[in-house]
C-alpha cells in the first residue's frame, strides 16, 4: 500500500493531483492509504474532505505510515521544489512526482541530478501527456512511418491565463506554464534537441502588465533532423492543445483535451473520419507510476521517463537564457 503526500494544495495539487487520486483509489486498481495534504495557506483546506491537512512538511511527514512507502506529490511553486525534495530525501522519501519543470536553472537541474543519484531517488516530472493514448498513436505513426519519415512537428497550447499570472509569483515566465508538457512531448516523439530561438510576449490588461507571462515560443533542432515549434500564447480568448506532425507524405493533427470538463482527444489522419476517444492522460499517468513505485527493483514507468523529463528541464533553462 502506497500513501500519497501532497505538498501544494493550489491549482495543481489540490485542482488536479487530489481529484487523479480519488479516481484512482475508485479504480480499485492500486491500494492507497490515508491521502496527506500539506500546505501553510489556511484557506485551502475548503472541500478536501478526506484528506490529513498538515500546514508544513514536517508536520505531514508525522502524519506518514513508512516514508519507505510514500509517494510525494511536489506541487509547490518552480523556484521553491528543490529544497522541498532534498527535505523529504532527507526524512527517508524515496518516490516523487514533481510538477513541470522539475528545475528552473541549469545549477538547479544539476544539483537535483546529484540528490537523485546519491539519495536513491525514484522521480518523474508530472508529464503525463506522454501516457496519453494519443502520444501512443502517435509515436506509433513516427516509429512505424506509414507516412514517411517526420519532417517537422509544431506543437500549440493556447488559454486564457490573466487571473493566475495577475495573482501569483508562482511563474516568472510563460516558459514554466504549458511549454514544459510540450517540450516533453517533443523530446519523446523526436529525441534530444538543442534550443535555437526562444521568446516570450507581455500579458497586458487595462490596468495591470506582467513581463514574459503573455506566452512563449521555443524553436528546437532535433538531432536526427526534426525541426519543432512549440507556441504558447496564455492571452488567448479560446483553449487549444494540439500537435501537428508533417510527415514526408502526409500532415497528421492531434488535439488534446483541453479541461476537465471533456476528457476525449481526436486524431485527424489523411482521408480518414476522426478518431475520438476518451483519453484521461493524468489517471493514466497516476496509475502507471503508482504501479512503477509498488515494485521496488523494477526499472518502471517513472524511470523510463526520467531522461525525458531531464531532457526537457534542461531545454526550458537553455530556452530561458535566450530571453
Amino acid at each position: 500500500m502506497l500513501q500519497p503526500l501532497v505538498v501544494g494544495l493550489g491549482r495543481s495539487g489540490a485542482g488536479l493531483h487530489l481529484k487523479a487520486l480519488r479516481n484512482l483509489a475508485r479504480s480499485g486498481q492500486i491500494r492507497l492509504g490515508p491521502v496527506i495534504g500539506c500546505d501553510p495557506r489556511p484557506d485551502l483546506a475548503r472541500d478536501l474532505s478526506g484528506v490529513v491537512l498538515t500546514t508544513s512538511p514536517e508536520q505531514a511527514l508525522r502524519h506518514v505510515h513508512d516514508p519507505r512507502t510514500t509517494v510525494a506529490h511536489v506541487c509547490t511553486p518552480p523556484h521553491d521544489r528543490l529544497p522541498l525534495v532534498r527535505e523529504l530525501a532527507d526524512h527517508g522519501v524515496r518516490h516523487l512526482l514533481i510538477e513541470k519543470p522539475i528545475a528552473t536553472t541549469r545549477d538547479e537541474l544539476s544539483d537535483l541530478l546529484r540528490l537523485r543519484e546519491r539519495a536513491g531517488l525514484r522521480l518523474t516530472a508530472v508529464t503525463h501527456w506522454l501516457a496519453a493514448e494519443l502520444t501512443t498513436r502517435l509515436r506509433r505513426l513516427v516509429t512505424e512511418q506509414p507516412y514517411g519519415p517526420l519532417r517537422r512537428l509544431t506543437i500549440d497550447q493556447d488559454k486564457p491565463r490573466f487571473t493566475r499570472s495577475l495573482a501569483s509569483g508562482s511563474h516568472r515566465t510563460a516558459l514554466e506554464v504549458e511549454i514544459p508538457h510540450a517540450l516533453a512531448l517533443a523530446v519523446h516523439l523526436c529525441g534530444p534537441a538543442q534550443v535555437v530561438r526562444a521568446s516570450c510576449t507581455e500579458l497586458r490588461t487595462d490596468h495591470e502588465a506582467r513581463p514574459h507571462l503573455g506566452g512563449a515560443r521555443v524553436e528546437l533542432h532535433h538531432t536526427d533532423g526534426v525541426r519543432t515549434t512549440l507556441r504558447s500564447d496564455l492571452t488567448s480568448p479560446v483553449r487549444r492543445r494540439s500537435a501537428e506532425l508533417e510527415f514526408r507524405d502526409a500532415t497528421v493533427v492531434a488535439h488534446y483535451p483541453v479541461g476537465e470538463d471533456d476528457d476525449h482527444a481526436q486524431l485527424q489522419l489523411p482521408g480518414r473520419a476522426p478518431q475520438i476517444f476518451r483519453d484521461d492522460a493524468l489517471l493514466a499517468f497516476f496509475h502507471a507510476a503508482y504501479q512503477d513505485f509498488a515494485t521496488e527493483d523494477s526499472p518502471g514507468f517513472a524511470h523510463g521517463h526520467f531522461a525525458t523529463t531531464a531532457e526537457a528541464a534542461r531545454l526550458v533553462c537553455e530556452a530561458k537564457a535566450l530571453l
